[in-house]
């Protein structure tokens, strides 16, 4: 037994150097550090035998001037050949308009990326002006190493032969493009398995029959598909379909797609479907979904699911949800453990399901009932009006719930008889030792001052029933509040005399951490703090 056990131990280390070299390359420096330190193989690679992917993002490149950060890119890469490493993974993110005339420089980058045999190209070009986007030269459409290009703000124009035996990924967003360059890309690259084309202009043609049918994963935002009657997505290896703003090209004729229908993708887990504002039906037939996120659509649209009993999170983020489709909905998903609901004008809200684990209510309007019977149900969120809630909270099973957000839209809703709601809806949770309270009132009213206590008891209170070991407060929150809290927190005593009276000990002598996620909240306390 103690034989098996160090042979499992050891079989790590007599993996050959190259694919340890390819499982390191994929971590950070600091990882890859901590790894040479475990293993004798991984420490005896040479140092300039893997190296993980540069990066160069101008937005990030605070300290210096421009001419300081293209010099930092020159001998990167200078050094890359100088030393003969090898560069498999490089990501460029520029401001045109900043560089000027520095474009000389980014041809010589591109030329020695590909010398060194790069095999994943990263490329944002950012610019406000059409005229100063960047054309990629011809020979990266010939580089035989190249397995995933991703490109945004460009001039996308392929006027010779493509190349590219060994691309897996290709991205393209927010470009200007011919209308053949990218057609001619997608036909010429039959083993492309991830294709995004997104916000290109003018809006390209996708021929959905000629899409490599080894596609995995799919996003198409303000194209048009060409396609032949009703709008069906026919690739059997697809995983994930991300459709936005989408037009078809139906017999020459332009339009807007009104029916969806997604079948025959045995392989499908996650399908997104934004901003397709003519849609009127959507009929999905994929046994193996496990994610759907619908959002804002137009007009009423009938979402008809079949054979998606596996389905485990669902998103719907529009304003033409019925109530007869909700519950229909819910009806045909018994493995359901996520729904999100947002945006939506239900005059009634009934959700009855056994194994939904989580749920995010935002409702806009006023629905007359919310009504909640989920006895497994782990993660609540409610972001909208008191009324609601208050009808959710007395159906709400609270035996299984761990994490709990509240936001509510204005200071109104801070009334005593809602902090009495509230003691009854957290005397309903005492017996949950771990649970996590997200508290968020919309007001631009001051938490603390001398003519707004009202608010000042309302915190007080909420903290006096749920009784929080950590209480985190994030940025935005007012300054003087914050002091409080703070000073509370810091000058409790180890045997309080402020509750002596009382069985129980006050809120703040239960905190065992006050988290500020703000560095500048900080220096505001401390500053109040140095004057008072």
């Amino acid at each position: 037994m103690e034989v098996e056990e160090e042979e499992q131990i050891h079989g790590i280390s007599e993996l050959p150097d190259e694919l340890l070299i390819r499982i390191l390359i994929f971590l950070p420096v600091e990882e890859i550090a901590r790894a040479k330190l475990v293993s004798k193989a991984w420490k005896n690679l040479s140092e300039f035998s893997f190296v993980p992917p540069l990066t160069f993002e101008q937005h990030r490149h605070c300290n210096g001037t421009i001419s300081s950060f293209l010099d930092s890119i020159d001998s990167s890469l200078k050094l890359h050949y100088q030393k003969g490493l090898s560069l498999s993974r490089i990501r460029l993110c520029l401001d045109l308009d900043l560089i000027g005339s520095s474009r000389s420089q980014i041809d010589s980058w591109i030329d020695a990326t590909l010398e060194r045999k790069v095999e994943q190209l990263d490329l944002c070009f950012l610019s406000d002006s059409i005229i100063n986007y960047y054309s990629l030269p011809a020979r990266v459409f010939a580089a035989g190493t190249i397995t995933i290009l991703c490109l945004e703000g460009f001039r996308f124009e392929i006027s010779g032969n493509i190349d590219l035996p060994a691309l897996r990924k290709f991205c393209l967003r927010h470009s200007r493009c011919d209308e053949q360059s990218v057609p001619k890309l997608i036909s010429s690259c039959q083993l492309i398995q991830d294709l995004e084309i997104s916000c290109c202009k003018p809006w390209q043609k996708i021929h959905v029959p000629e899409l490599a049918r080894t596609i995995r994963d799919l996003r198409l935002e303000e194209c048009r598909l060409t396609i032949c009657g009703d709008t069906n997505i026919d690739l059997p290896a697809l995983r994930k379909l991300s459709l936005g703003n989408i037009r078809c090209d139906e017999e020459g004729i332009r339009k807007l797609i009104s029916r969806l229908h997604v079948s025959g993708l045995v392989n499908l887990q996650r399908l997104t479907v934004v901003c397709c504002y003519a849609l009127q039906f959507i009929e999905i037939d994929a046994p193996t979904l496990q994610y759907l996120d619908y959002r804002y659509g137009g007009r009423r649209c009938d979402l008809v699911l079949t054979c998606c009993e596996f389905l485990r999170e669902l998103i719907l983020y529009d304003r033409f949800v019925t109530e007869d489709l909700l519950q229909n909905l819910l009806s045909r998903l018994p493995n359901l453990e996520r729904l999100e609901i947002n945006d939506v004008l239900l005059k009634r809200i009934e959700i009855s399901h056994r194994q939904l684990k989580r749920l995010d209510l935002t409702l806009i309007t006023v629905p007359i009932l919310v009504k909640i019977d989920m006895p497994n149900l782990w993660s609540f969120t409610y972001d909208g009006h008191r009324m609601p809630f208050v009808s959710a909270i007395s159906s709400l099973n609270t035996s299984s719930l761990q994490e709990l957000g509240l936001c509510f839209f204005n200071y109104k809703v801070c009334s005593h008889f809602f902090v009495l709601q509230l003691k009854e809806f957290f005397g309903k949770m005492r017996h949950q030792k771990d649970m996590k309270l997200h508290l968020h009132i919309r007001s631009k009213l001051e938490l603390i001052t001398p003519t707004k206590l009202r608010h000042q008891y309302i915190i007080d209170r909420i903290l006096w029933m749920c009784h929080p070991h950590i209480l985190s407060i994030s940025r935005g929150t007012n300054a003087r509040f914050l002091k409080v809290i703070y000073k509370k927190f810091m000058n409790k005593e180890q045997h309080p005399k402020c509750c002596t009276a009382c069985q129980v000990k006050c809120w703040r002598h239960y905190l065992e951490e006050v988290q500020i996620d703000c560095d500048e909240s900080m220096s505001k306390i401390e500053r109040i703090i140095a004057m008072s």
